[in-house]
């Protein structure tokens, strides 16, 4: 198994912006599989997951490593090509996170319709202003939040780290809440 494959493929890169083709492909790095683990690993029918394991190897991404005898057809197990594979920008079909951001923008909009009454827009200090203002009624932890800041690049770099941190201890707090969230923290020059 190489350590690391360039795809150069467009088909084969499509498998990287697709989460279930993905979640099956990379659940083949780690150790040789059956179908039937696959099943249980990644929550996939069966029928789809001939499918998805015929197209990976079809497009070298993944080798049948072993095959078990048994009474009727052998039991085969499958292991990808690489430990980790390198998709160039140029064949990425969405950005990273375009899957989840679609979704929450969905559920963003869902919970703001009626959580807010309204934007209002002024000038303070000279400089224009748009503020949410909510619904009296509502009740949710749905936000939406945005600010244009002036940083310089060392003020920038130390932002992003704290947003990684801060994000990365609420991730290890998950204790199987009873509501999952969806967080995006962007940052970018402007």
């Amino acid at each position: 198994m190489r350590e690391t494959a360039t795809i150069d493929d467009p088909e084969a890169a499509a498998v990287f912006s697709h989460g279930r083709g993905r979640k099956i492909l990379l659940a083949l790095v780690a150790e040789d599989r059956s179908l039937s683990e696959l099943v249980r690993l990644t929550e996939t029918p069966l029928n789809l997951l001939h499918h998805h394991i015929g197209k990976f190897l079809r497009l070298g991404l993944v080798v049948i490593a072993r095959a078990e005898r048994r009474a009727g057809a052998p039991i085969k197990f499958y292991r990808s090509t690489a430990q980790s594979f390198l998709v160039p920008a140029e064949l990425m079909a969405t950005t990273p996170g375009h899957g989840l951001n679609a979704r929450l923008r969905a559920t963003l909009d869902r919970g703001l319709s009626g959580a807010i009454k309204g934007m209002s827009y002024s000038c303070e200090n000279g400089r224009p202003r748009m503020r949410v203002v909510k619904a009296p009624e509502a009740n949710t932890v749905t936000a939406e939040l945005w600010l244009e800041l002036s940083l310089s690049r060392t003020d920038a770099a130390a932002l992003r780290d704290d947003l990684r941190s801060l994000l990365q201890a609420y991730g290890s707090r998950s204790t199987g809440g009873d509501q999952r969230y969806i967080v995006h923290a962007a940052l970018a020059p402007g």
